[in-house]
Formats: structure tokens, sequence, C-alpha cells
């Protein structure tokens, strides 16, 4: 069967590959001009791969490319499938960068109506419930109303081999579907998951 050299070349993939390809290089300087692209695209696109964990964001600003590990998103993606089946509300993988954590990963609840971001939104690390375990130290966070009006969350830390707090997973819903017996009993669920993520990261399991 004969195979066809062609394809429909993709702006914005191409776009990354070369940021990757000028990262990679060390060249991050004036990347706009180098690829031919606004300094808005240019933003987007490393945040968004920043979400993806391809790259990370220093603390001034700058993006470097990221040493090869597995796809946090990848090793995510299973617990967040069976959070938002178990609990019913929307889980989130949020991945800590330069006191903010970025959303990589969405699994929305069946049920409406329910909370949602996209991906590559950026909170604060210290806000919420997974402010109280990336700086507040606590194993399991709950909140009850006290990052937004009306809405509870529960989160637990994914911890690489350092033992050093990469990313959370998250689930929230609206006050109305988690009274706090039922906040209490997904944030264990979401410990577990948490837990076993961190595993996964530190090659203690297949």
């Amino acid at each position: 069967m004969a195979t066809s050299t062609s394809y429909r070349h993709v702006p914005a993939v191409d776009k990354a590959a070369r940021l990757l390809a000028e990262l990679r290089d060390g060249e991050a300087s004036d990347l706009a001009r180098r690829i031919g692209a606004s300094k808005g695209t240019v933003r987007d696109i490393l945040l968004t791969l920043a979400a993806h964990d391809f790259v990370s964001r220093e603390d001034n600003g700058h993006f470097r490319l990221r040493a090869a590990r597995p796809g946090m998103r990848r090793l995510a993606h299973d617990a967040l499938v069976s959070l938002a089946g178990d609990a019913g509300e929307t889980a989130f993988l949020g991945v800590v960068d330069s006191g903010e954590i970025v959303i990589a990963d969405v699994v929305e609840s069946a049920n409406d109506p329910h909370m949602s971001a996209r991906v590559g939104w950026r909170v604060p690390a210290g806000v919420g419930a997974h402010g109280k375990v990336l700086e507040r130290g606590e194993t399991l966070g709950l909140d009850d109303e006290e990052y937004l009006e009306g809405v509870r969350a529960a989160a637990a830390p994914i911890v690489d081999a350092d033992g050093r707090k990469v990313a959370v997973l998250i689930v929230v819903g609206f006050k109305s579907r988690l009274p706090l017996a039922r906040l209490r009993q997904v944030g264990k669920l979401v410990a577990a998951r948490a837990a076993e993520t961190s595993a996964k990261l530190a090659g203690r399991v297949a």
C-alpha cells in the first residue's frame, strides 16, 4: 500500500514546536520575533505547554523546557475520571508553577449545574482547598465556602520521588450537593487517588 508524504500543515502546532525548539536551544529571548507570532500568541502557547508539563515558568516569568519525566496529565487522568464518577462533581488536576497552580486537566461532573474551568487557567497556590495542602502543610484540604461563596472543595497533593508537592487533585462542587459529611467522604477519595498518582510518579508502581 502506498504511503502519502503529504499532510495538512497545522500553524498552531508548528508554532508550538518551534517554541519548544527555541527553548531547547537556550534561545528564549524575543521568542515572538523568532517564530513570527504575536507576544500574546506566544504567551498563550507557553502557558498551554506549561499546563501539559512540557515547560515550566520561573519566578521571573521566564519559561524553560522541563526535564523529561512522565506527563502528569497522563498519570493523573484515570484518577480524575474515578473521582468525577465517585464524587459526582468536577475533578481537576492542578500543576504547581511559580506560586500558582495551572489547571492541566479537567473531568466535568455529569450532573448539572456543575463547576468547570479551562485547561491553562492559573489560580494562586495559597487559596482554597489546594492552598491548605500546598502552603499550610495539611495532608488533606477541605474548603467550606472559604474561596468561593456557595462552593465546597477537597484537595490532596501529588508528591514526587523527592517529596515535593508538584501537583494537586481537586474536587469542586456546589454547597447544595456537598453537605459537610459528604465533603469529608469526598476528601478521603481525593486523598486516596492522589496517593496512587504520587506512587506512579515516583515509579513505585507500574
